[in-house]
């Protein structure tokens, strides 16, 4: 049986994952995406590329669930 994991997404990453996955259907152009989201195209292709190999949990934020270092 496969395991299925529950993490939870803002609706600004859900919002880019939508975006992310017409990018890979060919529906958009990285270009158009990146202009859509408000993102440069080069940060654009780095998610595409993050969620290419992580799958949907590519476009949640590195920092989330990390202890603040109080400063």
């Amino acid at each position: 049986m496969a395991r299925k994991d529950i993490f939870t997404m803002s609706r600004k990453e859900l919002q880019r994952l939508e975006i992310v996955k017409r990018v890979q259907k060919e529906e958009l152009k990285q270009v158009e995406a990146a202009e859509y989201l408000k993102l440069s195209p080069r940060h654009m292709n780095r998610i595409v590329i993050r969620v290419r190999a992580e799958g949907e949990r590519g476009v949640i934020h590195r920092l989330r669930g990390k202890l603040n270092s109080g400063v």
